[in-house]
């Protein structure tokens, strides 16, 4: 037991302008039972100073990890789960922020849930509000049901969370789970990792919200925009491809949503240069391969019209497991808290503490 409760971990990459939306929001917090663990995935912009600053001023543990190259929000990830010390961990997105009584409802939901004590249960899940204080999207459940355990998969196609909600994981378990990276610092979706931890392990979905999350702000965020698929070609040709081979079982539950996957993994097919015969390659079973054949023809009109708008992905390399992982880190650095924490850390990080 270190005494943290919860490890905020954010990686960030020249959002010098919007961090200070999760520090502040860390401030407003009554409890104090957490840390902000950074990785500052190669900043070029003011994120460095403004990073020691806080550090050496916030009356709560920040821990900063920065290297000198790109490498991705995936790979960034990765390498704060190594750092963090607190029983759940959130990944909170360095231009999102935590609602005032957010640590709070955390600690009252994990008592209230006993989620402590069932094994069979990775994570709670909230909602998120955005800038305005709108919920994102619909409620978890109709009636006066606040919290229930269920599947990931349950809860996207049963109940159709499909929208943004703010994960809390066991950090034992989110340890174990790597987040895929990609070469060129390419996003690569967190929900290929969420569906490991899911065929494993249920989550407490909690319709009370945690997180504000800013839509409207002009910010180039990686999950936004229309063109953001075809951005992120690879990563999001991975996950549609683990959404079809891995959860047709749930096709009856919402067909819809399996037709727009399969048109889906042939569109990007064809952005990155995927034949469609590799992409029939690419699909585990018959159910998979008829639902993408139905799908084809729209999908070549569709990535046509792409190319149109002058939305183009690079061509991928033909082996699938040449597209990861990152490069390893250059020039890193490992700022630890002020002294006056005595946090301790995992043997052989070494690191710079600040008096």
């Amino acid at each position: 037991m270190t005494g943290i409760a919860v490890s905020v971990l954010t990686p960030t990459y020249n959002r010098a302008q919007v961090l200070h939306r999760v520090y502040e929001s860390l401030q407003r917090q009554n409890m104090r039972n957490f840390e902000w663990v950074v990785v500052d995935d190669g900043s070029t912009d003011e994120t460095p100073d403004l990073l020691a600053c806080w550090q050496a001023e916030a009356d709560f543990p920040v821990t900063w990890y920065r290297y000198s190259n790109n490498r991705g929000k995936s790979a960034a990830a990765n390498s704060g789960h190594k750092l963090v010390s607190g029983e759940y961990t959130v990944i909170m997105d360095s231009d999102d922020a935590f609602l005032d009584d957010a640590m709070e409802t955390i600690d009252h939901w994990r008592r209230e849930s006993d989620i402590d004590n069932t094994p069979s249960a990775y994570a709670m899940i909230y909602r998120c509000m955005d800038e305005h204080g709108n919920l994102v999207g619909r409620r978890f459940y109709s009636g006066d049901t606040e919290i229930e355990l269920m599947s990931r998969l349950e809860a996207r196609y049963r109940h159709g969370i499909t929208f943004e909600t703010c994960i809390v994981a066991k950090t034992a378990t989110a340890k174990t789970i790597k987040f895929f990276e990609l070469t060129q610092s390419e996003n690569c979706p967190p929900g290929i990792a969420d569906r490991i931890a899911s065929k494993s392990f249920d989550a407490f979905y909690i319709d009370r919200p945690v997180r504000r999350y800013f839509l409207g702000d002009g910010i180039d965020r990686l999950s936004g925009g229309l063109s953001s698929t075809v951005r992120w070609s690879r990563g999001n040709y991975l996950m549609s491809l683990a959404m079809l081979n891995d959860d047709i079982k749930h096709f009856r539950d919402n067909p819809g949503a399996f037709l727009k996957v399969a048109r889906r993994v042939a569109t990007l097919g064809f952005h990155i240069g995927r034949s469609p015969w590799r992409q029939y390659g690419d699909l585990a079973h018959g159910h998979a391969r008829l639902l993408w054949m139905a799908g084809l023809p729209r999908s070549f009109v569709r990535y046509l019209r792409d190319k149109r708008r002058g939305r183009k992905a690079p061509r991928a390399h033909p082996d699938i497991a040449a597209w990861g992982p990152a490069v390893p880190p250059e020039n890193p650095v490992l700022r630890l808290p002020p002294a006056r924490f005595g946090k301790p850390y995992p043997p052989g990080l070494g690191g710079e503490r600040e008096a």
